[in-house]
């Protein structure tokens, strides 16, 4: 700066971003935008020094220049005149150089700013703008205490130099995907081997925030994610669920924006609900799981609607530059994370683009791309435009999904090459060497030693060493069956496999695959001779069976007291009955008994009823708890229509009473015992009891069990006691009872509307054959249930039925089905002995809601099975040489009994091994 008055003619300077800080460059005034110089100030800080004034008169550069009004003078473009001609008292001068990074153009300006008296140039030449602020008295474009006006022009940089730009913004765009076993990887050190994000990069040669990304994605798939102020992340109740599947059956065209829209309105305090959760719910209701048949092709036609020419962006146009330079389009966004090197200015389209690429996409999300992608066949196109994401996105999605299931494409020479067991051997023996080797290390160390292999991946060494010691680890844990095996599937009733190999691990069905393959299964998982059980010709294993409906509390009286009809039987001898299990000793010694019972009957999984008793049912809880059993357990919730010795005396207390045991059994904290609602029956309860356990079957989102139509007596009385409702159904529709959580035992009379009910709220139904015989209740047409798509399962109903065995409610259901033919067309069909079967193990679990876990012998389904012995000591079942397995199992089904079941598993555990015999 010049010494003495007189002012500079000209001063410039680094600018502070480029300088970096502690230069003698940095700025000391404050915030530019937040703190503006106003325009008085720019005289007295031509005065000032380079670290003071130039920096104000830049921040007041940014903030004018934000903020200027639309009535900006002309701007006139000139050659730069000759310094002498420009009469200024006061001329200071600011280049700046501005790196302004774009999606689709990079530009670098120079930017001067001269103050001037008396008169204004603005000229510009190259990729330099020159701005000009005039002052004087009577300024044309500043008021006093306005800010002052800026006028300018910008020349844009040559066209090569866009391109180049661009091609280096290629390179970083796309970067390469990580496999799914570098993901494996990435999990593994960190949750397994507790290493920091940065560590975990630098071992692998990664960015960190690539890594960060990876783990945020796999703590959102297992739903590993922090506690909020309110506790975990809200979910819907069964009945808001309900709520949103029904706003979307009122017409096809509905759009998920319009059903949140509407869902907010209804439940304000919620706030905010995802569209990915709307989806979610959708879904449900399309796989039957909210209890309603949805139309076809009814959640995926939002994609007509949303297809159309991709978005991009263009850069503007340039002056002076060629049309070749305004031609380019963005580059479509990579998943890859990318950090931002400065402020970037979008406009919508941008903005929109770059939001896709930042967040991790969510379990329903990445489930929904691969329903639309495999099972509506669309093409990842039609998909990203629906979902709003980038094709690259999609296809990653794909991508992976094809991986993990092994859909890949084959190469000219077949599937992709696999490393021999012997170069896997020799691979272990590198990593046993040396404790803290890297993968490096053993990478260069195996193709050393051989040399015919071309190269090796470091995802293909971690594969390698992660599936070795899988195989350690299930060496010692997993058992597998040998034989021949009987299940049933949603095709087909009864399902025959001989010669089959069957491998459980850590309680779920881990392969089943013919007997061929039992060498390549045993290098495969590691397993010997040793977990190996080999069937006899007379054994064979089949899922284990589901009681949807029992009385643990009226055990005591069966094969007794069935003289009298439903409504005087309850009278004269089951209440009086379950009024003695207030006593905790008698509730222990009857309760143990019956599970015990039923496992030896090869009942895996049954719906309890207990009393109204709150330490009784909690002790039937215990029991089934620790004898390993698979159940659903109700506290009784009665208090009219019944002895004043027995009923609840309030439905305050009712609610109290059943709120306490489902937090109890809860807190078993066990995956096999669950709560359910059960209200007896409608006469027994008045309406603000079954609205109240409604309500609260909706707030623990539990199951719900009762009875519905089992008699005509039964069935007017209802009549009677609820006038306004339509019918026995329309009482527990109406207080929110029917879901498809709910199991409504026998069914008999109902009518079509009821029936049509059930189905749409996907309500289970419970055939109980053998007490609807004992106690004349009538004859329950099961083919009608079935054609109407409604779920079937078997119960026992004891005491009303005299036995506790699935085996004899499978007899019964035949026999009943083959009285109701008698009296039929000749188009009825009967139920097959295979249709009832079907109904003891697959029909049972889907009344339950149970499908998803048990029920058959899919892959990763929980391991609940009988192992079958026709020919064990002492059994009724006769069988000869010349039977095939098939004619074994019908027998086993008509004459068979607890003698013939060996073994019993639930869960992959083996809770009876009733004998031994030839089982080694």
């Amino acid at each position: 700066m010049s010494s003495g008055g007189e002012p500079p003619t000209s001063q410039s300077f680094t600018p502070f971003w480029i300088a970096g800080p502690g230069s003698p460059s940095t700025p000391v005034v404050g915030n530019p935008v937040a703190n503006p110089v106003p325009p008085t100030d720019l005289a007295s800080l031509g005065g000032a020094g380079v670290a003071s004034s130039v920096p104000s008169a830049m921040s007041q550069d940014i903030t004018t220049m934000a903020n200027a009004p639309s009535e900006s003078p002309t701007i006139v473009k000139t050659q730069p005149p000759d310094p002498p001609s420009l009469e200024a008292t006061q001329v200071q001068t600011v280049q700046v150089q501005a790196v302004q990074v774009q999606r689709a153009q990079v530009q670098a300006t120079q930017v001067q700013v001269t103050q001037v008296q008396g008169g204004q140039v603005v000229q510009g030449s190259g990729g330099t703008t020159e701005v000009r602020v005039v002052e004087g008295t009577n300024p044309p474009a500043c008021s006093s205490g306005a800010p002052a006006q800026f006028f300018h022009t910008t020349v844009e940089p040559e066209a090569t130099e866009v391109q180049e730009t661009l091609e280096k913004k290629k390179i970083k765009v796309q970067r390469r995907r990580l496999s799914p076993s570098h993901r494996e990887m990435i999990i593994d050190l960190v949750f397994n081997e507790k290493k920091t994000s940065r560590e975990v990069a630098r071992y692998m040669g990664l960015p960190q925030s690539t890594v960060m990304s990876v783990v945020q994605v796999f703590k959102k798939e297992h739903r590993i994610h922090k506690k909020t102020a309110t506790g975990r992340k809200r979910r819907l109740t069964t009945a808001q669920e309900f709520q949103l599947f029904e706003m979307s059956q009122e017409r096809d065209n509905i759009s998920v924006d319009e059903i949140r829209t509407r869902f907010l309105q209804l439940f304000p305090e919620f706030g905010h609900i995802s569209k990915t959760t709307i989806y979610r719910t959708l879904e449900r209701g399309k796989k039957g799981l909210i209890g309603m048949d949805p139309p076809p092709e009814r959640y995926l036609e939002p994609i007509e609607r949303f297809w159309g020419l991709k978005k991009k962006i263009k850069p503007k146009k340039v002056g002076g530059g060629s049309d070749q330079a305004t031609n380019h389009s963005v580059l479509e966004p990579s998943v890859s994370i990318m950090e931002e090197t400065g402020p970037i200015e979008t406009n919508s389209q941008e903005k929109d683009i770059i939001s896709r690429q930042r967040r991790s996409l969510s379990i329903a999300e990445r489930e929904m791309i691969i329903s639309l992608f495999f099972n509506e066949n669309r093409t990842i196109r039609e998909v990203a435009d629906f979902m709003h994401l980038a094709k690259s996105t999609v296809s990653s999605v794909v991508q992976v999904f094809k991986k993990e299931h092994r859909i890949q494409r084959k190469t000219s020479t077949g599937r992709k090459k696999k490393l021999s067991d012997e170069h896997e051997q020799m691979i272990m023996d590198i990593l046993s060497q040396k404790e803290d080797i890297t993968i490096e290390e053993t990478r260069n160390r195996f193709l050393s030693l051989n040399p015919e292999v071309p190269n090796i991946s470091k995802s293909t060494i971690y594969r390698i060493m992660e599936n070795c010691q899988s195989k350690l680890r299930a060496r010692s844990d997993m058992e597998v069956f040998v034989g021949a095996f009987v299940h049933s599937t949603d095709d087909s009733p009864m399902v025959v496999l001989p010669g089959m190999v069957m491998g459980v691990l850590n309680t779920k069905i881990e392969f089943m695959e013919s007997l061929e393959e039992l060498d390549h299964l045993k290098a495969e998982y590691g397993f010997t001779d040793s977990n190996i059980h080999y069937m006899t010709p007379g054994q064979f294993m089949m899922p284990g069976m589901i009681d949807t409906h029992i009385h643990a509390s009226q055990f005591p009286n069966n094969g007794v007291a069935m003289d009298l009809p439903l409504l005087e039987w309850l009278q004269t001898y089951t209440f009086p009955t379950e009024a003695n299990f207030s006593d905790t000793l008698f509730a222990r010694e009857v309760y143990s008994k019956v599970v015990e019972r039923l496992l030896r009957n090869g009942t895996t999984t049954a719906a309890y009823f207990g009393t109204i008793h709150l330490e009784g049912s909690k002790i039937l809880a215990d029991v089934v708890h620790d004898k390993g059993q698979r159940a659903l357990i109700g506290k009784v919730n009665m208090m009219r229509n019944c002895p004043e010795y027995y009923r609840e005396m309030s439905v305050q207390d009712s609610i109290r009473d059943t709120e306490e045991f489902i937090r109890y059994v809860r807190g078993i904290q066990s995956p096999l015992v669950q709560p359910i609602v059960t209200p007896r029956f409608a006469p027994t309860c008045p309406e603000d009891q079954l609205a109240s356990l409604g309500q609260l079957a909706s707030k623990y989102g539990c199951h719900i069990q009762s009875h519905l139509g089992e008699t005509q007596p039964e069935c007017n009385w209802v009549k009677e006691l609820f006038p306004w409702a339509k019918s026995y159904t329309d009482v527990y529709d109406s207080m929110r009872l029917l879901s498809e959580k709910s199991v409504m035992a026998h069914c008999i009379w109902l009518g079509d509307e009821e029936i049509y009910t059930l189905r749409e709220r996907g309500v289970g139904i419970s055939h109980c054959p053998n007490s609807n015989i004992a106690i004349r209740s009538g004859l329950c047409d099961v083919r009608r249930l079935l054609n109407h798509g409604l779920k079937v399962g078997l119960g026992t109903d004891c005491s009303g039925g005299y036995s506790s065995s699935i085996l004899d409610a499978i007899r019964q259901s035949l026999q009943v089905s083959n009285v109701l033919a008698l009296d039929r067309d000749q188009d009825y069909q009967r139920i097959s002995y295979k249709e009832a079967f079907r109904m003891a193990t697959l029909g049972g679990a889907k009344v339950l809601n149970m499908e998803d876990r048990i029920g058959n012998f899919e892959i990763d389904k929980e391991f609940d099975a009988l192992l079958i012995d026709v020919t064990a000591p002492g059994s009724a079942v006769d069988v000869f040489s010349k039977d095939a397995i098939d004619d074994k199992i019908q027998k086993f089904l008509y004459t068979g009994d607890d003698r013939n079941i060996a073994r019993v598993y639930v869960a992959g555990h083996r809770i009876l091994d009733l004998h031994n015999r030839n089982l080694h």
